[in-house]
């Protein structure tokens, strides 16, 4: 792919994702699930007093509503629909009040960097009920679905400042991709500011 053509993908990115309610960082973080844990899918534990379960269309006012809750701000899903992959969109429910808590979906998203790849995205757990897991069992569903769907590109992106959600996918496996000079750098920050030892 030409120079141009790249830029041009990514302007018309940009635009459709402001579009849709959803701006995108200019310079988000990336990770990746690496090649050597494409055989060791993460387990997939459910706590007690909650189901996991996919998204359907009765949930959309409850996935904006947990969105908002967990500070991620509204993105419409309209974006989203033709990129999610079938049974790639969990949610877990309290059992106890019947609240969507958590979500995170598995999507076909290319990029430059990621010209054939499966995506973990939006992760979100309610803060209310944070502490159970629940992020690990979701992003643990999504990123075995992706391994499944026979992905060898899997990658995520992020923001610096969402520490909690980072420390999460390290402890499962993924692993930071420094994909410019500027990387090194944010990243041994991002490490400094969790307390854990470099792993790059």
């Amino acid at each position: 792919m030409s120079e141009w053509k790249r830029i041009s993908n990514g302007i018309s990115r940009r635009i459709k994702w402001i579009a849709q309610g959803c701006p995108k960082p200019e310079e988000p973080i990336e990770m990746v699930w690496p090649l050597a844990l494409l055989d060791s899918p993460p387990e997939i534990r459910v706590t007690a007093g909650y189901t996991l379960r996919q998204y359907n269309t009765s949930d959309k006012e409850a996935h904006a509503r947990l969105m908002t809750a967990a500070g991620m701000g509204y993105c419409s899903l309209k974006y989203w629909e033709q990129h999610i992959l079938p049974d790639g969109f969990f949610l877990l429910e309290s059992d106890r009040d019947h609240v969507v808590v958590a979500a995170c979906f598995a999507s076909h998203h290319h990029s430059a960097r990621h010209p054939r790849a499966g995506n973990l995205g939006w992760l979100a757990v309610d803060p209310a009920y944070r502490g159970h897991g629940l992020g690990r069992t979701v992003a643990a569903a999504v990123t075995t679905r992706l391994i499944r769907a026979g992905y060898r590109d899997i990658y995520l992106d992020t923001q610096d400042f969402r520490l909690a959600a980072i420390k999460l996918y390290l402890s499962m496996g993924w692993q930071p991709m420094l994909y410019n000079d500027k990387m090194l750098d944010r990243w041994r920050a991002i490490y400094n500011k969790l307390d854990v030892p470099i792993s790059f």
